[in-house]
């Protein structure tokens, strides 16, 4: 029989005995009672209890080892923010020196354009005074040859003679030269 059984046996026995007075302490049922106290300790301890603190146990360590993990994945995600950020500053300070880049390559340009344009606008001034001075060289020419002619035919009419082509021409080439070494 079990422990249970003879414990029930024992109350209905006992129960036609103490039919007198409740607060009566009778240390046989008091006896049985601890016995199957402790009896049911041993039986709960060994089929209830281990097994429910290795449930708690394995609860609790796997609680500490979620709070572990999430304590590492905070961790790595404060690391792998960080270094977003130093990327993210990289980024920019690369995108500073780009911009400042283009500034100064935009300015040499600039410089260069209007180098350029100042170097053609000072091509096309000496084009144009050589271009005047070429007409003014025709000119003057044109001017101390028409004065040659009127000194030649004035001189002729005067002398009262006609002087030969050639004489002419020497006579202008000289005029010509001297004039321009004058001028």
């Amino acid at each position: 029989m079990t422990i249970l059984n003879l414990a029930g046996l024992l109350l209905i026995s006992d129960e036609g005995a103490s039919k007198g007075n409740p607060l009566q302490f009778d240390i046989d049922l008091a006896l049985w009672t601890a016995a199957i106290f402790l009896g049911l300790i041993v039986v709960l301890g060994k089929y209830a209890w281990k097994p429910i603190l290795t449930g708690l146990a394995n609860r609790e360590k796997r609680i500490a080892d979620t709070i572990d993990s999430a304590h590492q994945a905070n961790e790595k995600a404060q690391a792998t923010l960080k270094q977003y950020e130093q990327r993210l500053a990289t980024a920019a300070e690369q995108a500073n020196q780009v911009l400042a880049q283009a500034r100064q390559e935009a300015v040499k340009a600039k410089e260069l354009i209007v180098a350029e344009a100042n170097a053609e606008a000072q091509r096309q001034r000496d084009r144009a005074i050589a271009d005047i001075q070429a007409a003014k060289n025709q000119a003057l020419r044109e001017l101390a040859e028409r004065s040659v002619d009127s000194a030649v035919s004035l001189a002729g009419n005067l002398l009262g003679k006609e002087i030969d082509r050639n004489t002419h021409n020497k006579l202008i080439r000289d005029s010509l030269d001297r004039f321009a070494q004058s001028s």
